[in-house]
């Protein structure tokens, strides 16, 4: 169990033991030069005592109950109630300054969302423990700077945030995120859809089966906050209208290279800290991941939805927007609509296509419309004449022309 510790810990380093005792497992505290700074590796017990190291000492090694993961940037906690805690402490000064490179990518990446990004900074600082959307960088270009934000994630949390490939990120042993609050997956393409609904149940999640190699399973609290990175602007997931958690930003090219940008945004987290301790979240808290959907809601997701509809869909869509602007308002029953498309698709396929993807209302009984070809007759029609094939048309509205 590899675990990051601070270089210095304004006397709270004295809480942190040599040797630890987790259930049945060991652990020593050393330094790494990779890390950069402290970690715990697992020991076997016979070294240990091998090397004279009193094992069941409890004043040389000391013991915990199992794992936790209790969130804090501002009363830390190393042994919550006889529990290891997995969640790093961060070594973070907070001193009243400037932060304009900072601010500066900010605004690159969140444009007129800036608002939104401050509080969903200040709410990660400040209340870890708070559900968020699920945000999501995209952009087919190079140089916007979206794998930039990730590593800022990392500087900003420090071993509290990671970046993982969607790979790491499915497979059986989550150990290296489970007691994350920033979970960074680069270059996501999500195409199955179990990948999605298991970003969507894992960001709303309170606890998450801690799962280790050699290790039995242990429940512990799970707060991680999602950020995907990926080109893949147009398709990175199959989304619809209703997954709300999804704030999906699409991130332009970077105007200017700056050789010394990290060595600057580093320079400016204390300022920017200072402020999240201290700056008005302005946003209401509006749902369960605080932000409403309309809140994040953008023409990047909107993109996404439309290209996540079904072959089906997109063909219907078109075909009716084409007939409309032709003909006028119209009617027409699933049969008449799948001759109209050539029998391309299936008839339950138009129905779904209808009903879940494009928000028509099935007609509850047969009724008077106004078909493609002759006169008024009597079907259960779908009814076609509204500005956007997306609103559902109202039977009983006076004003429909048929």
């Amino acid at each position: 169990m590899e675990r990051k510790m601070p270089e210095k810990h304004s006397g709270l380093e004295l809480l942190f033991p040599e040797y630890v005792r987790i259930a049945d497992r060991f652990f020593q505290r050393v330094y790494s030069p990779v890390a950069k700074g402290y970690v715990y590796i697992p020991r076997d017990k016979r070294e240990l005592k091998a090397d004279g190291i009193a094992v069941d000492n409890p004043d040389v090694v000391k013991r915990f109950h199992g794992f936790t993961n209790e969130l804090s940037h501002h009363n830390y906690r190393f042994d919550v109630n006889g529990f290891f805690n997995l969640y790093e402490y961060i070594e973070r000064e907070a001193i009243a300054g400037g932060y304009p490179t900072i601010m500066r990518f900010l605004e690159h990446i969140f444009g007129n969302q800036i608002g939104l990004a401050l509080d969903y900074f200040t709410l990660l600082w400040r209340m870890p423990t708070q559900l968020l959307p699920i945000l999501v960088l995209v952009s087919k270009e190079q140089g916007t700077g979206k794998t930039s934000f990730l590593h800022f994630a990392e500087l900003l949390f420090g071993a509290n945030a990671i970046i993982l490939n969607v790979s790491q990120y499915v497979q059986q042993f989550n150990g290296i995120y489970a007691s994350k609050l920033v979970i960074c997956i680069d270059e996501t393409a999500v195409k199955e859809d179990f990948i999605k609904e298991r970003l969507k149940q894992d960001s709303t999640a309170s606890e998450i089966n801690l799962r280790r190699m050699h290790m039995e399973f242990q429940k512990i609290p799970f707060f991680g906050k999602f950020i995907l990175a990926t080109n893949k602007e147009d398709s990175f997931a199959r989304l619809e209208n209703e997954d709300g958690r999804f704030w999906v930003r699409k991130v332009p090219v970077l105007e200017e290279f700056d050789p010394d940008f990290f060595e600057k945004l580093t320079a400016e987290i204390p300022a920017f800290i200072y402020d999240l301790d201290r700056r008005e979240i302005t946003a209401p808290n509006s749902s369960r991941q605080w932000f409403s959907p309309e809140q994040i809601r953008t023409d990047a997701f909107d993109v996404v939805v439309e290209n996540s509809k079904s072959e089906c869909a997109q063909d219907l869509k078109l075909w009716i927007q084409e007939t409309i602007n032709e003909k006028g308002a119209f009617g027409a029953t699933i049969t008449e609509l799948w001759e109209a498309l050539g029998r391309r698709h299936g008839r339950n396929a138009i129905t779904r296509a209808l009903r879940d993807e494009l928000g028509y209302k099935a007609p509850e009984a047969p009724h008077y419309y106004k078909p493609l070809i002759g006169d008024k007759r009597t079907g259960r029609a779908y009814l076609f004449g509204a500005e956007s094939v997306e609103t559902a048309v109202d039977y009983d509205d006076p004003d429909l022309p048929f």
